[in-house]
């Protein structure tokens, strides 16, 4: 390193004099000073420092500066696996089983879905449909059944035990697809029971639920009848108008309603009094045939 920067100082095509400051002198030439540098001094105090950024550049061309460090052991994940080998085979090994748990009870599931439904389908009176609630309680079939149960109840005069069932079913199984049908069934009877109160709520739980929508127009019927019955004509027509406007098949029953409304019941009048009975023309004697 040092042969070659004696040889890049041999090489440099500046004299190397001590330090001087730059010599000036004045002639008078039009009465202007005329400064005159010596260069050779100038390149004296520049070539000190060029010298040592081209022994700068010749340390760094020849000691080799390493860019990574690559690392011979192992790396952090497998260093994990190491320390927790018994772990993650125990890890593994459960999670195969709960695999082979979950498979195994959808398919008992499965089966005893299938088998409540066809219980249901065989149901044809109260002490059948009963059964199938009974024997198959948490199926989807057995809350159907719950469902007819309660109408067949009803037929046969049973209604506060219709009532009862429907409100159990509504009760147990709140995620039934049927529960916005049981709901509407529910109120109904209740309004036949003159339990208007009730079925108003029932009701308008129907109307605020969005996946009763399909049935929400007969609830905003029955409100506008409940609401008629009370003397509200102005909110019977609103529940009438809502359920008019609602693309269903309820729209013509809610047009009818909103049309029948305002009108008002025929006067009931005295009957006239009855004609004076006129009389009766005397009877004419049947002539008796003389004996022989």
């Amino acid at each position: 390193m040092r042969r070659q920067a004696r040889q890049t100082a041999r090489l440099w095509p500046l004299k190397i004099h001590p330090p001087q400051p730059p010599r000036c002198r004045f002639a008078e030439i039009g009465k202007l000073p005329e400064f005159r540098i010596d260069f050779d001094a100038t390149a004296a105090l520049i070539a000190p420092a060029a010298f040592r950024i081209l022994t700068m550049s010749a340390d760094l061309t020849e000691s080799p500066v390493p860019l990574a460090e690559i690392s011979q052991g192992p790396n952090a994940f497998e260093a994990f696996l190491d320390r927790n080998q018994k772990g993650i085979v125990v890890f593994a090994i459960l999670l195969a089983l709960g695999a082979v748990a979950l498979v195994i009870y959808r398919g008992v599931e499965t089966s005893r879905q299938q088998t409540a439904g066809a219980a249901l389908n065989k149901a044809e009176d109260l002490a059948s449909l009963q059964a199938v609630v009974t024997e198959h309680a948490g199926t989807t079939a057995a809350g159907s059944a719950m469902v007819l149960l309660a109408n067949s109840q009803w037929t046969a005069d049973k209604q506060d035990d219709a009532v009862a069932t429907l409100r159990k079913f509504i009760a147990e199984s709140p995620q039934h697809p049927a529960v916005p049908n049981a709901k509407a069934n529910l109120a109904s009877k209740l309004m036949a029971q003159g339990k208007s109160g009730d079925a108003a709520k029932l009701f308008e739980e129907i109307t605020a639920d969005p996946a009763a929508s399909f049935i929400a127009p007969f609830a905003l019927i029955s409100l506008g009848d409940i609401s008629k019955a009370a003397g509200d004509l102005e909110k019977a027509e609103g529940f009438y108008t809502k359920a008019k406007n609602a693309d269903s098949s309820f729209a013509d029953t809610a047009s009818r309603r909103l049309a029948i409304l305002k009108t008002k019941p025929p006067v009931e009048i005295e009957p006239p009094p009855a004609p004076p009975a006129t009389p009766s023309a005397p009877e004419a004697k049947t002539p008796i045939a003389p004996e022989p």
